[in-house]
């Protein structure tokens, strides 16, 4: 048997209207399976999809019961801040809060919950929000009291500072424009 003989034995004669018919399911089978493809590529970034927001749900899901908390560590604050003068006594009360407003802060800081100090701080509108201002001596912009702690929540701001802000007196003002 020749090359020739095996070359004739293995090619196929088509008519037209088959060989057009065959082209045809040849571009179905390639349309198909670029629909399967994309499917694929749908299926998999809706899965990433729904894994974050199912990890941002867990991390942030608690956030309103964390808001409700917020004024209760507050009051804790300003309890603590009256009883500085207090006699030997009220002090060992006080002490006895401060333990449990602490053992609260490490419960809360557990659940990404972080408390952050801001006085002696450049003011940062992100992070805080001036609530006074007050005139004295020293660069301007600067946080002279925190009188509401910021928290963070995972590291996104959670709430805001509550604080009082360094301003330029008058008379620096006038000094400076003149």
């Amino acid at each position: 048997m020749t090359e020739k003989d095996s070359t004739e034995k293995d090619s196929v004669t088509l008519s037209k209207e088959e060989h057009e018919k065959l082209l045809n399911q040849a571009k179905e089978l390639e349309t198909i399976r670029e629909q399967l493809l994309r499917s694929a590529a749908d299926y998999d970034n809706a899965r990433k999809r729904l894994a974050k927001e199912r990890e941002e749900f867990i991390r942030f899901g608690q956030e309103k019961l964390l808001r409700d908390l917020l004024p209760i560590l507050d009051n804790f604050e300003r309890a603590f801040s009256h009883w500085e003068g207090a006699d030997t006594a009220d002090k060992s009360m006080a002490a006895g809060i401060q333990l449990i407003w602490k053992q609260l802060l490490d419960v809360l800081s557990r659940h990404g919950l972080k408390r952050f100090s801001s006085e002696g701080q450049v003011f940062d509108p992100h992070l805080h929000e001036a609530v006074d201002q007050v005139e004295e001596e020293g660069p301007e912009g600067v946080v002279v009291k925190e009188i509401v702690s910021g928290y963070y929540l995972n590291d996104r701001v959670f709430r805001p500072a509550k604080v009082r802000i360094r301003v330029k007196n008058k008379q620096e003002k006038e000094e400076e424009l003149t």
